[in-house]
């Protein structure tokens, strides 16, 4: 078929002229009218506004990095958030045109040649970026939900926060935005490669969207979407990375120490409402046995200073006051509220019987003063709800898991462990006392844990049991309700 020059003749038309100022200045203008929902929203706004060059289009239109994108945006649907969130009406309407020619005559009208390449640009960017640091990283950001929901204290001036999430997660740095942006201009393989390495790696992240296929409630629907959002966080570590680590799912009330197909439960007490227990990851690295405890200045605050100088309530209490540089110890007689407070002094329980501590403490690096350790109250095992600590973490079997961490079960550290948790320290055998006296061949008081063993401190209301099978858990400190308003905006109605 003979095909002349006037067949182009359409081209040539102003309407169909790219003005690439006028595209540069939509997008900016698109930009600043934006009014971000996520992190991912700012990085694109600012991106523009500080006169990021276009990278989607040019003057041959579109290339299929475009189909990449829309094909994983299309696929949102499988976690529950609406397409129209990412922009995919708009995306594939705009791309339409751009394929068809079809732009109004007048350049500049809504959808104008300079209009739809810039409402096409600005789109794909803002609907790239909120799939990949979405999908990599969360759409919410846990510090900012957690540690600033609980107030420490306040006055006209400062406001302080209590810190709930300690658990080292990765976010969307300026590396990530500069590996983003690579990708774009690297073509659609690396687009698509990037897309598909920003899928949650968390193991129960499938899990908890399988779940989305089913009947569910309201309710239901919430804690599912609340427990998938959780599983976005990017932690790079995971239980099911181990063969052997202990995991406190807070929700549960219960501790579970698995070593390959061996697991054992029990039941721990956790912060109260009031001093939740953070959220954490370490390795338990030491046993100590009859710890002392050093009382926290909250805890002095509220219950202990007021009786200063009284010395029967020391006495009662196993309590001394500790100069902290000297190590010298204070008479109860001449302690007061002050020197109690003051950061030069400690107020400390001895270890033993009567211990708020328990006989055993397991201890682990964090920045929070938080441990699992026995405790002299084990009636509040019985109960139900077991939020009633100041933060740390009572365990109801404190022996048994002493014996877990230990990596060869030799059975003269283990008798030592009993010897030392039962033992009457108050007791020197002197000559007026029948009882026998302490045999301190016997008495351990530190136990190295080698190698150590992973701690996982974990919140989540919807998590497999011992038989795999998924099962809900109350949200005993209500952080469901914090997560699902930050992202209720995107999930589909």
């Amino acid at each position: 078929m003979h095909v002349s020059l006037d067949a182009f003749a359409e081209l040539r038309k102003p309407y169909l002229q790219i003005d690439e100022d006028k595209v540069s200045e939509n997008i900016r203008r698109l930009a600043f009218a934006d009014r971000p929902q996520m992190t991912a929203d700012r990085h694109a706004r600012t991106y523009y506004l500080e006169g990021g060059r276009p990278m989607w289009l040019s003057r041959k239109g579109a290339d299929s990095r475009v189909d990449s994108v829309l094909k994983y945006v299309a696929t949102v649907d499988s976690f529950g958030f609406s397409r129209e969130d990412f922009c995919y009406t708009t995306i594939s309407r705009d791309l339409a045109r751009v394929q068809n020619l079809d732009f109004d005559t007048l350049p500049d009208a809504a959808n104008g040649i300079n209009r739809v390449y810039a409402r096409l640009e600005y789109s794909l960017t803002k609907a790239f970026l909120r799939y990949c640091e979405g999908q990599r990283f969360g759409f919410t950001n846990p510090y900012d939900l957690f540690n600033r929901l609980d107030v420490r204290d306040s006055d006209s001036v400062h406001v302080s926060y209590r810190s709930l999430y300690g658990v080292p997660t990765k976010l969307a740095r300026s590396e990530f935005l500069d590996e983003a942006y690579g990708a774009i201009a690297s073509g659609s393989e690396k687009v698509g490669a990037f897309m598909q390495a920003s899928y949650p790696e968390n193991p129960l992240y499938n899990e908890f969207c399988k779940m989305l296929s089913r009947t569910l409630s309201a309710a239901e629907r919430r804690r599912v979407f609340c427990n998938i959002e959780r599983s976005r966080w990017r932690h790079g570590d995971y239980p099911q990375l181990h063969d052997k680590y202990v995991l406190v799912n807070v929700p549960t009330q219960q501790l579970e120490a698995v070593e390959k197909n061996d697991r054992i439960t029990m039941r721990i007490a956790l912060g109260s409402m009031k001093t939740k227990t953070p959220l954490l990851t370490g390795r338990i690295k030491r046993i100590d046995f009859n710890p002392q405890w050093i009382i926290p200045k909250s805890i002095i605050k509220t219950s202990v200073r007021h009786h200063a100088g009284d010395v029967g309530y020391f006495e009662r209490h196993n309590y001394f006051v500790r100069e902290r540089k000297s190590g010298k110890i204070i008479s109860p007689a001449f302690v007061t509220a002050d020197m109690m407070m003051s950061h030069d002094y400690h107020v400390v329980q001895r270890g033993g019987k009567g211990n708020a501590l328990g006989r055993i403490i397991f201890r682990f690096d964090n920045d929070y003063s938080i441990y699992l350790h026995d405790t002299s109250s084990p009636s509040v095992f019985a109960n139900r709800n077991r939020i009633v600590s100041h933060g740390c973490i009572r365990v109801e079997r404190p022996y048994d898991l002493a014996v877990f961490m230990l990596a060869d079960k030799d059975e003269r550290v283990m008798e030592k462990m009993k010897y030392s948790i039962a033992a009457d320290l108050g007791n020197e055998g002197g000559e007026d006392d029948d009882r026998p006296a302490i045999d301190k061949s016997k008495l351990l008081h530190s136990l190295g844990v080698k190698p150590t063993v992973p701690l996982f401190i974990t919140y989540y209301t919807l998590y497999p049991n011992a038989d795999g099978v998924m099962t809900g858990y109350d949200d005993i400190y209500g952080f469901d309700p914090v997560i699902y308003a930050k992202i209720q905006n995107f999930i589909k109605q």
